[in-house]
């Protein structure tokens, strides 16, 4: 069995949405299907049974909260005959014991951009969480018709099991799913009209999330007491996590922000000092550099200008800008002039030819598409370049393997 969580396995998050979660099987099983990859037969089957448990709402609840080999109806598949309610599975077996947990947390996305990060934002968010009915204060029904629940035996918890290693499990005490808890149940004919007997109701709601400078994506926001409220129990906790959306020019690396700006060749060689970019707070950014030639790729560190920090806002990372360098298009002629002030070029220091005879012919230029248009790219080859391709011996095919002569 994989250590990985089944999260892992599908490559999504935890707050990964039902449709997310068939997506990531879909893909992966066509990468993975032992018809188009022998190799991917057994992580085939981890894939699948990754899909089994969290395409269906029961199960990945009970996984969220148990993990591999949790069971919420207090059953135990590796030992067929007994429950964990059965006296050869008591409580001191495993060692666990004690009051269920506490209710998990609500995880929910919150799109948010870069520049809400930068900035900080406040946004207010409406849902519908569940509330103890008023009616019936969270019973369901009437009190006076309340019977013992078979399923846990009136105690309201069970007993489950969870795999934490392979061969090895340890217990704990979880809330009975039919009872939620109360260790009573309500005849269906006697259930609360207003809740019908699911002992909560739907509320609308409005809740604010202070998002801080410098927060960042995939960073969890907990507004404790927000959430549901199962009958008997506090309020859950309501949990926001980031997910910052693409930004068209910045890119962020922690603290640090980097960007591409654009040069002509002139101020590649001779320097500038002009306004180079526009900064996320709408800022004009005024760049100047003199020492030395840049090249395309060439890097700017610009102190000070990248992310604020969360728990420093005054101080923040670096900016880093990639520079791209515009050359003059092919209309423009050079002064013969501008020779005498360049370095040497490689035809100045090129000697006279010697030996086998030259062939002097004339390039001309053509665009990136047309070349690509003409000049189609072709599969390439474990050995050697693309099938056809300059270079490639005919006599020489894939898997083949020159062999010597004999003299």
């Amino acid at each position: 069995m994989s250590a990985r969580s089944y999260y892992d396995v599908l490559e999504v998050e935890e707050t990964a949405s039902d449709s997310e979660i068939k997506r990531a099987y879909r893909r992966l099983a066509m990468l993975y299907h032992p018809d188009k990859n022998p190799d991917g037969a057994d992580l085939f089957k981890e894939i699948s049974h990754a899909y089994d448990t969290l395409s269906d709402p029961d199960r990945r609840a009970a996984y969220d909260q148990f993990g591999m080999g949790g069971d919420p109806s207090g059953g135990f598949g590796g030992f067929d005959g007994f429950g964990m309610d059965d006296g050869f599975f008591d409580e001191h077996m495993f060692g666990g014991h004690g009051p269920p947990p506490p209710p998990r947390a609500e995880a929910h996305p919150l799109p948010v951009t870069l520049a809400d990060l930068f900035h900080g934002k406040r946004v207010r968010v409406r849902l519908v969480r569940s509330v103890v009915c008023k009616r019936c204060n969270g019973a369901g029904g009437k009190r006076s018709v309340l019977r013992e629940c078979l399923a846990c035996g009136g105690k309201g918890t069970r007993i489950a099991a969870r795999q934490v290693a392979p061969g090895l499990f340890s217990q704990a005490r979880v809330q009975c799913t039919a009872c939620r808890g109360s260790g009573k149940v309500v005849p269906e004919s006697d259930r609360c009209r207003k809740c019908t007997g699911a002992g909560t109701v739907d509320e609308k709601a409005a809740v604010e999330i202070d998002i801080k400078p410098g927060m960042g994506d995939g960073q969890r926001i907990t507004l404790y007491g927000q959430g549901d409220q199962p009958p008997g129990q506090a309020p859950q906790d309501l949990v926001f996590v980031l997910r910052q959306e693409a930004h068209s020019g910045f890119q962020r690396n922690g603290d640090n922000l980097s960007v591409h700006a654009k040069i002509d060749l002139a101020e590649a060689l001779c320097g500038f000092s002009r306004v180079l970019l526009t900064h996320i707070d709408g800022r004009q950014i005024v760049v100047s550099h003199q020492s030395g030639v840049l090249r395309p790729g060439d890097v700017l560190r610009v102190s000070g200008e990248g992310m604020p920090q969360e728990k420093r806002p005054k101080a923040r990372g670096d900016l880093f800008v990639v520079l791209d360098i515009l050359f003059p298009d092919s209309s423009w002629r050079p002064d013969p002039a501008l020779r005498a002030l360049l370095p040497r070029t490689a035809q100045d220091a090129a000697p006279a030819h010697q030996g086998s005879p030259a062939t002097e012919v004339v390039g001309r230029r053509i665009s990136p598409e047309t070349y690509e248009k003409e000049v189609p790219k072709r599969p390439q080859h474990a050995h050697g370049g693309a099938e056809g391709g300059f270079g490639r011996d005919p006599r020489f095919h894939q898997g083949a393997q020159p062999a010597c002569e004999q003299q």
